[in-house]
Order: structure tokens, then C-alpha cells, then sequence
């Protein structure tokens, strides 16, 4: 990715088509001017130290590209953070997902018949790990690209556990789905082998337990996952593959996950996937 330098702190903006993770070069007494989706984030160099400014905007008025200004001088949005090292001149920003299990709602009732199988393709916003070094980078900060609400997700007060909230069109088809730098991909195949209709009011993906992938279109996936509902009850079986679908095209992994699922798979865990 190449960025552009300006002498001035009005700089020339980058907009860029393919991977913005790629490491960055932020020389001494410089500013790397973010946009990436809902985050706007500044990281200026300075020597000894590394600042960081963020502020977050509205999902409706991300931009759908990143974009990037490597500039001289301060950020010109506020003090912000700062952290005390001196680790050369290398930045990384890495994307990863969420600490939580993303609970997400269709925003129109949704029923999935006996004997049928459907696959949708669910987006949920990133977390973005902010480092700096050569050989062994030092994390400064983990941002949240968009936050999300806490929601409850579990029969009684005392059976769940507290996960994030959002909401999904429920799209079937890839090209339905908006490209979004702050959001990641999930391909969710669900099966419904039980004698009744299935509810998918409410549908929690484990995304602690998945990696993320980079494509070189700049898009970003996660592994695909499948869900079994075997019986009338809201227990699925869940499988996590090795890899995003096809449609993802050629893609490689940029972080893993920050939990690995149990041996001999997560089914209990996960048992209230369909429940109110």
C-alpha cells in the first residue's frame, strides 16, 4: 500500500481499493491519518513516544474505502493517548473480532422450515489491534471499530451469558451485502432437521472462536460456520470450518481466534443459539 506524504498537515488522501493492513511506515515526526469505516483514528511518532486520537462516526456515514494521509506535525484533533517507547517506525493495524459472541436479530421476522437449509451471510464489526515494532511488535491499544449494545442472551438471569447486540438483513446473496471496511464476513449454513419451523429471532455467533482472513479485494472473512438443529428445541450442533467459503476467493489469515472452541465441539455451550 503506498501512502502519500505531504509536507504540510493538510496532506493528500490515499483511497485505498485493496488491503489496508498491510504494516505502514510512520517516520519521526509524522501523523498517519486513518479512515477506515466507523474509526478515525490519528497515530503521530514522535521520538520516544507514539500518540493515538480516535473518534467514531455513525454507521450511515462511513466511507466505504479507507483512506490514509501521512503527514508532518501533530494530530490535528486533540492530545488523545500516549505511550512511552521507542520502537523504530513500523505500524500494524490488525483486524480481529469481537471478545463476545454477537448476538444478531433480523430485522424481519424469519422462519426456517423443516427440512430446509439456508445460508446467510452475516457482517459484525471489527475490533482493530493497534501495534508498533519490527521484529516483535508492542500492542498499544485494542479499538472497537463500531460499539455495539450488551444484550442478555440465555432462558433466565441466571442461564446465558452477556454477549453484544446487532442486526442483519439476513441476505442470501453476497452481492446484497454492502462492503464495509469495519465489519468482517460470515457465511452461517443453518439446517433445520426437527419436525417444526425454526424462529431465527435471535441468532448468536461465536465470533471469539473464529480468525480472520484477508482478501486481496480487501474484503474480510471469517471462517464459515454450520449449524444443525437435530430436534424440536432450540440445541444446535456447530461446526467451524478451516477456511472462508469459496466466494471468498484467495484469502489469507491476518489473526486468529481469541478462543479456541472445546474438544469434541461446543454443542452445549451454544445450546440456547434459538431461545428467547
Amino acid at each position: 500500500m503506498t501512502l502519500s506524504t505531504a509536507g504540510e498537515p493538510s496532506g493528500t488522501t490515499d483511497s485505498v481499493s485493496g488491503p489496508w493492513w498491510l504494516p505502514q511506515t510512520v517516520p519521526l515526526g509524522h501523523t498517519l491519518a486513518c479512515r477506515l469505516g466507523t474509526l478515525l483514528l490519528d497515530v503521530h511518532h514522535r521520538e520516544g513516544e507514539w500518540q493515538l486520537v480516535t473518534e467514531q462516526v455513525e454507521e450511515s456515514a462511513a466511507d466505504a474505502r479507507p483512506e490514509f494521509v501521512l503527514h508532518t506535525g501533530v494530530p490535528e484533533s486533540g492530545a488523545g493517548e500516549r505511550f512511552m517507547l521507542s520502537a523504530g517506525d513500523r505500524l500494524v493495524l490488525a483486524p480481529l473480532l469481537a471478545d463476545r459472541p454477537v448476538v444478531i436479530r433480523p430485522r424481519t421476522p424469519l422462519f426456517l422450515l423443516p427440512g430446509a437449509e439456508t445460508t446467510m451471510y452475516l457482517s459484525t464489526p471489527l475490533y482493530l489491534r493497534v501495534q508498533v515494532g519490527e521484529k516483535a511488535p508492542t500492542v498499544l491499544r485494542e479499538l472497537p471499530m463500531l460499539r455495539l449494545s450488551d444484550t442478555w442472551f440465555g432462558p433466565t438471569t441466571r442461564e446465558g451469558e452477556i454477549c453484544y447486540a446487532g442486526k442483519t438483513h439476513a441476505r442470501h446473496s453476497l452481492d446484497e451485502l454492502p462492503r464495509r471496511v469495519h465489519r468482517a464476513v460470515t457465511a452461517v449454513r443453518i439446517a433445520n432437521h426437527a419436525p417444526n419451523a425454526l424462529p431465527l429471532e435471535r441468532l448468536s455467533l461465536p465470533v471469539p472462536m473464529l480468525s480472520i482472513f484477508g482478501g486481496a479485494d480487501g474484503r474480510l472473512w471469517t471462517q464459515a460456520v454450520s449449524l444443525q438443529r437435530g430436534s424440536d428445541s432450540d440445541m444446535a450442533s456447530l461446526k467451524i470450518a478451516e477456511k472462508p467459503p469459496s466466494e471468498a476467493g484467495d484469502v489469507s489469515l491476518l489473526t486468529g481466534p481469541r478462543q479456541l472452541p472445546a474438544r469434541g465441539g461446543v454443542v452445549r455451550a451454544f445450546s440456547l443459539l434459538f431461545r428467547e
